[in-house]
């Protein structure tokens, strides 16, 4: 394995992907990079169509990147092979999806069990057990996905994505499909992991109340890098919207 400094749970590094459209190719992401500290929650906002959800995916190794490097815990991506990759992803990497993405004729507990290795062992059983606690989830572990919550199947893919203990957390819209209520519940529940665990999370959204959340707002745009902005612990929606709109215009945040 070809590594470098795997103190950083998440390194990329001018990372470039295109696609072929029609006789046009279409640079999804431009040279964007984009480092995450151990313990750090980082949001990437932009609009659809600005690249957030290409690059999420290239940092979970599920597409391949034309330029560029993507480093988990010091492995570069790229130098693995897929069935390498797919054992890093399972250990190295949660992801947590919008759609939720459980097996709906698995109960909760067996849900969260999936991914985890053999070599776990007698482990697994504390360690789920842990992570319902946790979660607030101990009572539903015997329910299937279908007698669940939209919130209750979030969480309970959260505690999937969490079962191997991995370097980094990547959630994709992970409120999208929660009302409001539910989501501010679900980003509080991230928040806590991020304070309480040090966990170090990637979420994408394109909601200012989502975003607030986070230490840092990653802004994309056409595929490129085109701000930051450091929330200092604000939870004003407001706040955030405007520095967002702000950085769309090209203006320089404070």
């Amino acid at each position: 394995m070809t590594s470098t400094d795997s103190s950083k749970p998440l390194h990329v590094q001018q990372v470039i992907k295109t696609y072929q459209q029609g006789t046009s190719k279409v640079h999804a992401l431009d040279r964007v990079s984009l480092t995450v500290e151990p313990g750090e929650f980082v949001a990437i906002m932009g609009a659809s169509g600005s690249g957030k959800s290409t690059l999420l995916h290239a940092m979970a190794g599920l597409i391949d990147v034309d330029g560029g490097t993507v480093t988990i815990a010091g492995q570069d991506l790229s130098q693995l092979a897929d069935g390498p990759l797919t054992r890093f992803r399972r250990d190295n990497l949660g992801i947590v999806f919008q759609a939720y993405n459980l097996i709906p004729s698995l109960t909760a507990e067996a849900n969260i069990r999936l991914p985890a290795p053999k070599k776990m062992g007698g482990e697994l059983d504390a360690k789920v057990d842990r992570l319902l606690q946790r979660l607030g989830m101990i009572e539903r572990r015997h329910h299937k996905p279908g007698a669940l919550s939209g919130g209750e199947q979030q969480r309970i893919a959260i505690a999937r994505a969490l079962i191997c203990d991995p370097a980094i957390l990547l959630a994709d819209e992970p409120t999208g499909s929660l009302d409001s209520v539910t989501g501010t519940q679900i980003c509080k529940l991230l928040r806590r992991l991020v304070d309480e665990e040090r966990r170090s999370i990637v979420m994408v959204t394109h909601e200012p109340h989502v975003a607030m959340w986070a230490d840092r707002i990653c802004v994309l745009k056409d595929g490129t890098n085109l701000a930051e902005i450091q929330t200092d612990g604000t939870r004003d929606p407001q706040t955030v919207a405007r520095q967002y709109q702000e950085a769309l215009g090209g203006e320089v945040l404070v």
